[in-house]
């Protein structure tokens, strides 16, 4: 059991770090799915990253049968910030709950096909608005799909952002310090 919560876990933290960072819902016997649907189980990213070390802010919000839970960060390739939450929604009215600060977020969630006003290439949009009027926006494709908790193949993203891609130097010496061998050795 503590084995299927941990792979939970580390699903969700390579959904969102592959997210650098598509069902309907049917919660809570909700008749309505307007301006939600492809809400969950898809990778949602503010912009492509620019290059390598530039930081994203990416959102997934995970349906497993009752199961929900999500993460929000900002990451590049080389640095990810992760934050774990429990969600719940009513109809377009989306609660998350952020236990590590406890703290409780009301948001307004509007999902809608973009393709002709989102930048290139992305076909949907995600707005949050939040109480105080705080707005912040998402975008995704339709392929960014999580499917049965795995974390996501995101199609064709290192064609969509090749400059991001990590490059390390010619002339850069890397030499594990001791526990870092210990580890490469196991």
């Amino acid at each position: 059991m503590a084995r299927s919560k941990t792979s939970k876990w580390v699903g969700l933290g390579l959904a969102a770090t592959v997210g650098l960072g598509a069902y309907e819902f049917g919660l809570f016997d909700c008749a309505s799915t307007n301006g939600v649907q492809h809400l969950a189980n898809q990778v949602w990213i503010e912009r492509l990253p620019q290059n390598d070390r530039d930081q994203i802010h990416h959102l997934v919000l995970l349906e497993q049968g009752r199961d929900r839970f999500g993460g929000f960060g900002k990451s590049s390739q080389w640095r990810h910030f992760l934050e774990i939450f429990a969600w719940h929604r009513e109809q377009n009215r989306l609660t998350l709950h952020l236990p590590q600060d406890r703290v409780r977020l009301d948001l307004e969630a509007r999902v809608w096909e973009c393709e002709d006003e989102a930048p290139a290439p992305f076909e949907l949009c995600l707005e949050l608005k939040g109480e105080r009027g705080h707005t912040a926006r998402y975008y995704s494709r339709f392929d960014w799909v999580i499917e049965g908790g795995k974390a996501p193949h995101i199609e064709g993203l290192p064609e969509l952002a090749p400059h991001a891609a990590p490059a390390l130097p010619a002339d850069l010496e890397f030499t594990p310090d001791a526990d870092a061998q210990a580890l490469l050795a196991r």
